[in-house]
Formats: structure tokens, sequence, C-alpha cells
């Protein structure tokens, strides 16, 4: 088989196609003129489908034979979900100063991850490039891809699929290399496409999300049965995010509040944003969800768009009490027992990993 990618259409559209190499052979002997194969082409068009460029994974294109064809899964789109990831923990850089003469180039983009995420880097770096650096103060691994072809490469699985202010930089990144070397590399404004239609927020709940367990239990004065502390038991997910981005020049672009209003949104949640502080000067847009029903959008999200860091154990667990508590468990002595054997070894708890769901990664290669 050939294969042959064409761009049509819209910019964030691609088309590849498997023609079948003996039956264009035998059509162009048949028709002898060469420019007949125009003809053929133009009929493959017009009765393609098309399929964002990050949907389109190696082993899974609209594949063709006598003009049939098998749609993408789009559940496996990866570029989404990276998008997601930069966007919430990543950084791009230009250039790099070496001496008074001038610059020279160093175009690079990075993710950062905490120290427990390193099976993922590892895997991030098998399957698309790049090398770690190790901030062993911040507890922090950097992925950088800077390679010529693989920093293209993530590029273009990225691309179109951004949705906060960090798409200036990453578009900023494509003029650079287009001006540099020629290249056409679009350049997208951000995406308003519904949360639910691709793995970017998944990334970004990897980058910045959180999943809580409360566990209270209830104490009374011995002496007057007077009751101190009620006992309580709660699910919570948690979403912070910078209200801006750091911008000398106060563009009104770098503002965090759309995107965050919009996974509210996705929650049903309708009220104003709220905000938490950390320190005295750094103020954070935050979205918090404690009801069963809307966190079930959530899970219903996650089977389809599965989160990839070492935070998929302490979601698991934390779907565990989730559950526990739909079916009224949690209110017997066996089910808070459970519930807070689960809560004391999860997050900054948690010893032991498990990394099977990194077969994901696998099955959209």
């Amino acid at each position: 088989n050939y294969l042959l990618p064409v761009q049509v259409g819209a910019p964030d559209y691609i088309f590849k196609f498997y023609f079948n190499k003996q039956k264009l052979f035998a059509y162009l002997f048949k028709n002898t003129l060469l420019n007949k194969f125009s003809n053929y082409f133009n009929i493959m068009i017009l009765l393609a489908a098309p399929v964002r460029r990050a949907e389109i994974n190696k082993n899974n294109f609209y594949s063709y034979s006598d003009l049939s064809y098998t749609k993408v899964n789009t559940s496996q789109s990866i570029g989404s979900y990276l998008a997601g990831l930069f966007e919430g923990d990543g950084h791009v850089s230009l250039s790099k100063l070496i001496n008074s003469k001038g610059k020279i180039s160093y175009p690079y983009l990075a993710i950062t991850f905490v120290n427990k995420d390193l099976p993922l880097t590892y895997k991030l770096i098998e399957l698309y490039g790049g090398r770690l650096r190790h901030k062993t103060k911040e507890n922090a691994i950097v992925w950088t891809v800077n390679k010529h072809k693989e920093l293209i490469s993530l590029i273009n699985l990225m691309n179109g699929y951004l949705r906060t202010p960090k798409i200036n930089k990453f578009n900023e990144l494509i003029l650079y290399l287009n001006d540099r070397y020629h290249y056409n590399i679009p350049t997208y404004a951000p995406d308003t496409s519904d949360l639910h239609s691709n793995g970017w927020l998944a990334g970004f709940i990897d980058a910045d999300g959180g999943f809580k367990i409360r566990y209270t239990e209830k104490r009374t004065d011995e002496k007057t049965k007077k009751v101190l502390t009620k006992g309580r038991i709660e699910v919570r997910f948690a979403l912070e995010q910078r209200q801006n981005l750091p911008d000398i020049n106060n563009n009104e672009n770098n503002t965090y509040k759309p995107i965050m209003l919009k996974i509210q949104s996705f929650f049903g949640i309708t009220t104003d944003l709220r905000t938490s502080k950390h320190n005295i000067d750094k103020t954070y847009w935050i979205v918090e969800v404690t009801s069963l029903n809307k966190l079930n959008l959530l899970i219903q999200y996650l089977i389809n768009y599965p989160l990839l860091t070492a935070k998929r154990n302490d979601y698991e667990d934390w779907v565990k009490v989730f559950q526990l508590m739909e079916e009224k468990k949690h209110l017997s002595e066996d089910g808070k027992l459970l519930i807070k054997e689960i809560k004391n070894n999860i997050n900054r708890n948690r010893r032991i990993f498990n990394w099977d769901h990194l077969n994901y990664l696998n099955k959209i290669q």
C-alpha cells in the first residue's frame, strides 16, 4: 500500500489515504494518461470524511479499499492530552544567550513532572523522544524535547488543541520555526470545542487537579455528651490554576478565567469562580466539586480519556470511595473503616504504584 497524506478543508483537518498499489497502477495503465489520475484523486477526496490531525495515529487512519473506510477511534488521541498536560505544567523556550555577540537558537518544549512520575516520563521518551533533567531540590523531573525532528513531531501532535494563554508562546515557537526553516506549520486560535470531545481535560487534571477524601470521625464530650465534631465522609475533586500567565505587557488574553469557567461548566456549575490564596501574592482560580452526581460526569469522561500520571493510582482509590458512598456503604462501620484505610494511603501517603495504565499508550501507537 502507498500512503499519501493530503491536507484539505479547514487548516486543522487532514486526510490520509491508503491506495491499493495494484488497483492504482491498473487504473493508470488502463487510462494511459497520467493526468487522469487527478480525477481519481478528486473522487477520493469527495467521498472522504475529515479527521482532526491530532487524532490520527500510526495504525488507525481512515483506510480505504475500494472507497470504503473505517473511522478513527478518537478516544485514542494523545495529542489533546499532551496539550492539556503542557498547559498545566509546561513551558516553551525560543533562544538562549551564549555570548555578547549574539544568540544561538535552542528552541525547546518542556513539561515538568513530580519524581514519582518517572515511569511515565520514560515512556514518553520512548514514544516521542526528548531527555530528562532532574531538579532535586524541587522533587521534580523536566521532560525536554529539543531535537529538531522530535520537536516538530510533538508540535504537530499537540497543535490545534491548546486552550489557555500558553497558546501564545506555543504559536511563537511555531512562527519561529516557520521563519527559520521555511516551514508552513499552521497556528490556531484557542480550541473552544466541548471539553468532552477530546483528552485535553485529562491532561490538565494530571497537571493541576487533585482527588481528595475527607474522613472526619464523630467526637463527643464524655461528660456533657455534646457533639464536638460531626462525623463526615466526602469525596472532592479540586483543580487550581493561576489567575493570569505572567506577562510584562499585561495582555488581557493572559487570563485563565475563561478556561476555568469552561471547566466549571463541565460540571454544570453556573456560579462565579472562587479563588484561593497561596502565600500573600499568589491568587488562584479554583474549581471544587463534591456532588456525587456532578463527580460522576468526570468519572464517565475519564473512562474515555484516562489519566496517565501517578495520580491515576489516587484517582482509582478515590473512585472506590465514591462507589461506596453511592451504595450508602459509607454509613456502615465496615465501610467507614475501609474508607479510612484508603484515605490514609493515597496522595502524599502513597508508597505503592501501579503503572499498568501506561499500556494505553501502547494501544494508540
